[in-house]
């Protein structure tokens, strides 16, 4: 057949070229997936603590919450989930207090998932009440 290339044993080879092209994009995404992901579990791993960095403690509260967005609007508006536990995690909020924590956000719900609100907005919103609630309480 007229412009197709065959491969050394004897099957054309533009099949490998598309998968190639395909697993080289596939890797890009899966590259950036693993990072949040690895980002994640390292901000969860004991002693990375963000008492010792709270810059870097706010970074993975930021960009959990981003990543998270959906999954912590079901959990926050039911009171309690997983991901909700994790976010007060990552804002170092102290487990004793997760259940304060927990009907706090629940109670500010109507506020942070506002309809008028761009999910950028809601996602401070929700940072900064974690945020108070943990690491940046006062003292």
């Amino acid at each position: 057949p007229d412009g197709v290339v065959i491969g050394v044993d004897g099957a054309p080879e533009a099949p490998f070229v598309a998968t190639r092209d395909i697993t080289g994009g596939t890797t890009a995404a899966a590259s950036d997936i693993t990072k949040a992901v690895t980002d994640f579990t390292s901000s969860t791993t004991p002693g990375a603590g963000g008492a010792e960095n709270p810059v870097r403690a706010k970074q993975r509260l930021n960009v959990f919450t981003a990543s998270s967005y959906d999954n912590l609007r079901s959990d926050i508006s039911r009171g309690h989930g997983e991901y909700l536990v994790s976010m007060a995690m990552l804002a170092g909020v102290p487990s004793a207090n997760f259940p304060e924590f927990q009907s706090r956000m629940q109670d500010s719900y109507s506020t942070m998932f506002d309809e008028v609100l761009p999910v950028s907005e809601s996602t401070r919103h929700m940072v900064d009440i974690a945020w108070a609630a943990g690491y940046g309480r006062a003292r």
